[in-house]
């Protein structure tokens, strides 16, 4: 299990760094210089959130919880976790009521996106497996 964690961790460092390189070379290309102090921040930032995602995953394959109680854990979570991430640590979202309430709604959105894609896949998945099943017996 701890294994399985630090690999998660560097998965998502990996993740996020290569993120941010991409997102600066399209964001930045044709500048001579980007400021340090923002490429670190930001880079740091997306590799917290992606060691963050590949960790947190885990929380979906308690068994004993029930579908809701993972993603309402899942999603809590992320809020406590991330929104530090993304006000104090990069700027991304600054400090105002109404930047925050954006941020908050952007930030549930791609939640709920993300969620439906992954749930679709897993009911997809699973569909075929029944139907393979049944064509077996």
């Amino acid at each position: 299990m701890i294994s399985n964690i630090i690999v998660r961790i560097f998965g998502g460092l990996g993740v996020g760094g290569l993120l941010t390189l991409i997102v600066t070379w399209l964001m930045f290309d044709g500048m001579e210089m980007v400021p340090a102090r923002m490429l670190a921040l930001n880079l740091f930032g997306s590799m917290l959130i992606g060691a963050y995602f590949s960790v947190s995953a885990l929380l979906f394959e308690i068994e004993d919880w029930s579908m809701l109680k993972q993603t309402v854990v899942h999603y809590m979570a992320s809020l406590v976790a991330l929104f530090p991430v993304f006000t104090w640590l990069t700027g991304w979202i600054p400090l105002q009521p109404q930047a925050l309430l954006i941020g908050w709604l952007f930030f549930t959105g791609t939640y709920l996106l993300n969620w439906i894609g992954w749930y679709s896949y897993f009911k997809h998945l699973e569909k075929r497996m029944n139907q393979s099943l049944r064509k077996r017996n």
